[in-house]
């Protein structure tokens, strides 16, 4: 029998903007900074789909920009290119096969790549949700160095 997990615990930056100041959040408990990861871009992998690789390209760039990445990030962020870059395949693939076809039986059937493209769909969103990259999740980001906006750090003078 599965644990209940209940809710993710929130970052620590959330926690911050959420709470009462001071360094405290929303209990009054004070908020451990995480920690001090390199912010730097990981390596883009050799193998990745032409495809994969191009959305890399454009994450990089922009989550790099954020102070948001750090070299251990790579598998994780070739996951959720690798998932884009299928389901752009499987779409080009239904696009010219459509979304049925006839069975031998005489039944028409769902394309199986419909379930790839679902499937892919899922695990790019749960990606981007990790790095910040869906409106949700971006609503509620904090950059250890800001994003340009202005807004001060919420960690300075709580170290």
């Amino acid at each position: 029998m599965a644990a209940n997990r209940g809710r993710k615990p929130a970052p620590a930056g959330l926690k911050l903007v959420e709470g009462r100041g001071n360094g405290k959040d929303s209990g009054g408990r004070e908020v451990v900074p995480p920690p001090a990861f390199r912010r730097l871009p990981p390596e883009r992998p050799a193998d990745l789909s032409e495809t994969a690789a191009t959305i890399w390209d454009e994450f990089v760039l922009e989550l790099q920009r954020l102070q948001l990445l750090k070299p251990v990030d790579g598998p994780a962020l070739q996951m959720a290119c690798e998932a884009y870059a299928r389901w752009c395949e499987g779409r080009q693939l239904l696009a010219a096969e459509g979304m049925t076809y006839l069975a031998p039986s005489g039944l028409t059937k769902v394309h199986p790549m419909v379930g790839v493209v679902e499937r892919a769909s899922a695990e790019f969103r749960a990606w981007c949700a990790e790095f910040g990259l869906t409106p949700a999740a971006e609503a509620k980001l904090v950059s250890p160095a800001g994003d340009d906006d202005g807004a001060e750090n919420p960690f300075a003078g709580t170290g």
